[in-house]
């Protein structure tokens, strides 16, 4: 993964793609242990957390488009 890739991050409690805490987002920049995220809001038109990334295990992010690539790299030329 690298900067502007497109993730779903699957929390340890939720058992596949398909269960409502999954978060879409993409990735800002990746560290040793963490990947670091920004996330859309529920109807994928914004990010949720203007002010900083998301630190998040490697192994708990899939690679998944939930949006035109061009608005994540519109969002990371503005934000971040």
């Amino acid at each position: 993964m690298k900067r502007g890739t497109q993730i779903a991050y699957i929390p340890p409690h939720a058992d596949s793609l398909e269960h409502p805490d999954v978060q879409f987002g993409f990735v800002t920049s990746v560290g040793n242990k963490h990947v670091f995220c920004r996330f859309w809001n529920g109807d994928l038109t914004d990010i949720v957390d203007k002010s900083c990334s998301k630190g998040v295990p490697h192994d708990r992010l899939v690679e998944r488009d939930s949006v035109q690539q061009a608005l994540v790299d519109e969002i990371l030329k503005r934000w971040c």
